[in-house]
């Protein structure tokens, strides 16, 4: 590698963990799904039930997290994710992208996110892209919250390369196929990084955006 590019390094899968990876895999397949979900019920050591239609998390005596199947809505545990102490319980419908509710070890009250977050090494910070929506969320002690949100111009979409190892930066691509004819010159697709700077979290360089009439 070279520059910054080696900064950039992927981090071993974590014992008892689901990697990215694994779920994207199965995509929308129930089959795939329905597999992730009873290997997460096995390995959770009984913090996660399934009776029925309802699923329930439960870590030691904190208040229990409760989804409930009502079709065509249903969830779907897929585990705790790899880098950070949160359970993805995946919610769709056959005609919707799915939406994800993170399930924090702590008590706090489940985080739902439009897409499959992408943890940060040291498992302090996760992003998640969804269309053109980028939003980064950051663990104090227990606790999650938002810590950054960004809506690009309608039509660009995002996706998350790869963090930096000291996850003071993760490197993204932006894709906007209607670029060149919303904004002569402007190109269709490139990368830049959401960075850690003095003045907190910020996109350098910054985004493309419309050209102003």
């Amino acid at each position: 590698m070279h520059g910054l590019a080696a900064f950039f390094v992927a981090a071993p899968l974590a014992a008892g963990a689901v990697g990215l990876d694994a779920i994207q895999h199965c995509g929308a397949e129930a089959a795939c799904l329905g597999q992730l979900e009873a290997n997460a019920l096995r390995d959770s050591a009984g913090a996660a039930k399934r009776e029925g239609p309802q699923l329930t998390l439960q870590f030691g005596l904190q208040p229990a997290a409760r989804f409930v199947d009502q079709p065509p809505l249903a969830h779907t545990y897929l585990g705790r994710l790899d880098g950070i102490l949160l359970h993805v319980v995946r919610a769709a419908t056959p005609t919707q992208l799915p939406a994800y509710w993170l399930v924090g070890e702590s008590g706090q009250p489940p985080l739902r996110v439009d897409a499959l977050p992408s943890p940060a090494p040291g498992g302090r910070h996760f992003v998640v892209a969804s269309g053109n929506t980028l939003a980064l969320y950051q663990r104090s002690g227990p606790r999650w919250s938002l810590q950054y949100r960004f809506e690009a111009a309608p039509g660009l979409s995002w996706a998350v390369k790869s963090w930096r190892a000291d996850a003071a930066a993760v490197r993204l691509e932006w894709l906007w196929p209607e670029a060149p004819s919303a904004c002569a010159g402007q190109a269709a697709q490139g990368g830049l990084q959401l960075r850690d700077g003095p003045f907190g979290w910020d996109l350098v360089p910054p985004p493309p955006h419309r050209c102003t009439p």
